[in-house]
């Protein structure tokens, strides 16, 4: 989706000042120091942030009847005043649980709630009662993950209506002859074969305390749903950049042991390996050692190891950490956007471009140790890492998007809401250890 002018100008303008700054340091040969570095890190941060709400902004406008985002229905008045129907279905989810297990809580005060709420609802969902639209607002809630994932945005995604789910793998090539006249010619027996999508499951639970009632929840809600978002949109481009089975020398904690229990490092054996774990264990010598600073050709090398695959700058795309991306500003053949034109269509998280091929900046993609691995412990992982990739060869599919469920744990004296969802990913060709679809470039100096 494109932005608007105006929006992309912004961008464009604030990007040309980190830019010239980087330039003037390098200019007198002084390089950033850390706090510099750590500026131009949350620069950059800011800069994804604001390309990223335009594209909110218009897609939010499709679920509120093709008006203006802010002419979304929202509650005119009362305790629920402002609050869409996305923030009225958490607070009924919380509300739902303290119903099926009202332990001490006053009876009235849940009927008052109930009340409050569902005339909230009416207010928002004419028509409809105390009952929630929930197809359209999940689809609202989840297409705003969408808009803000910069990875999964750049993959074919497949709805699966079974798990697993079967998908035919690319046909091989035709064979061509001589025609002659009146004669049949000889027949190409295509290669045909299928690939299955297994889609895998991540969890996760927030605790909250027992002794919440409406007007907390209230306060609360804005926070739960902004959170909610944020942490699916890390999680889904973390799994699909870093995920490996691997228990032990995991390529995200190399030197370690992790489990399924290891907390803030299990969702990378969610059950698939990812796009980093092809080049750096699967077939090594999509891998290169480029021990040096970001270069023109640190950018023509990842797309040299692509062979076929890295022909069509239309299929391609880089993904780099935020130190890489920030080092390669000195690089003249990397265009940022100030030299993109007011009408480039970029995609999420797109801050450059290489021969036209766009530059992705993700936080997940964390610097690494000298092997292209991330050790664990973190103190020797000081280099950076891009990652070229050629979007048309791998595909994610979706068995369920994220469902919010509320339950209550009297023992703990907790309100517990669950959060899950149901995602595959896979290379094409079926073959990992011989894919040359995707390459890396790792041990950059940064």
């Amino acid at each position: 989706m494109t932005l608007s002018t105006w929006e992309l100008e912004t961008i464009k303008n604030e990007v040309a000042e980190v830019r010239e700054f980087y330039r003037q340091r390098m200019d007198a040969d002084l390089p950033p120091l850390r706090e510099e570095m750590e500026r131009l890190s949350r620069a950059v941060g800011e800069l994804t942030e604001k390309q990223r709400s335009g594209e909110k902004q218009a897609m939010l406008a499709r679920y509120a009847g093709g008006a203006a985002v802010g002419d979304r229905p929202r509650v005119p008045f009362g305790k629920y005043q402002g609050m869409d129907a996305l923030d009225l279905a958490c607070v009924r989810s919380v509300l739902a649980a303290q119903q099926r297990e009202p332990g001490d809580v006053n009876p009235r005060a849940l009927e008052d709630w109930q009340a409050n709420l569902k005339a909230a609802m009416d207010s928002t969902t004419a028509g409809t009662g105390d009952e929630l639209v929930a197809t359209g607002e999940a689809a609202a809630l989840w297409a705003g993950i969408n808009v803000d994932t910069h990875v999964a945005g750049l993959f074919t995604r497949v709805d699966m209506p079974t798990n697993p789910f079967e998908i035919p793998l690319q046909l091989g090539n035709v064979s061509w002859y001589p025609g002659t006249e009146n004669t049949a010619t000889t027949e190409t027996a295509l290669t045909t074969g299928r690939q299955t999508l297994t889609a895998h499951e991540l969890v996760a639970e927030v605790p909250w305390s027992l002794t919440l009632e409406e007007d907390a929840v209230i306060a609360m809600a804005a926070e739960v749903r902004s959170t909610l978002v944020r942490n699916a949109v890390e999680v889904i481009d973390d799994v699909l950049l870093n995920a490996d089975t691997t228990l032990q020398n995991n390529i995200n904690a190399d030197g370690a042991t992790l489990a399924a229990s290891t907390a803030g490092k299990a969702h990378w054996l969610v059950g698939f390996d990812g796009l980093l774990h092809l080049p750096l264990v699967d077939n090594t010598t999509q891998g290169n050692n480029h021990s040096a600073a970001p270069s023109a050709d640190m950018f023509n090398e990842a797309r040299g190891l692509l062979g076929k695959y890295g022909v069509r700058p239309s299929e391609l795309a880089y993904i780099a950490d935020v130190g890489t991306y920030i080092k390669s500003l000195a690089i003249g053949e990397f265009r940022t956007l100030d030299k993109l034109g007011p009408q480039a269509t970029l995609l999420n998280g797109q801050l450059a471009q290489v021969d036209g091929i766009p530059v992705i900046v993700s936080e997940q993609m964390a610097q690494s140790d000298a092997d292209g691995k991330v050790s664990d412990g973190g103190a020797s992982n000081t280099k950076g890492r891009l990652l070229a990739v050629n979007r048309t060869q791998w595909r994610l599919g979706f068995r369920r998007e994220l469902m919010i469920e509320t339950t209550r744990d009297i023992q703990k004296r907790q309100n517990i809401m669950v959060v899950s969802m149901r995602l595959a990913f896979m290379e094409r060709t079926g073959a990992r250890s011989t894919a040359t679809h995707t390459a890396l470039q790792y041990n950059i100096t940064v």
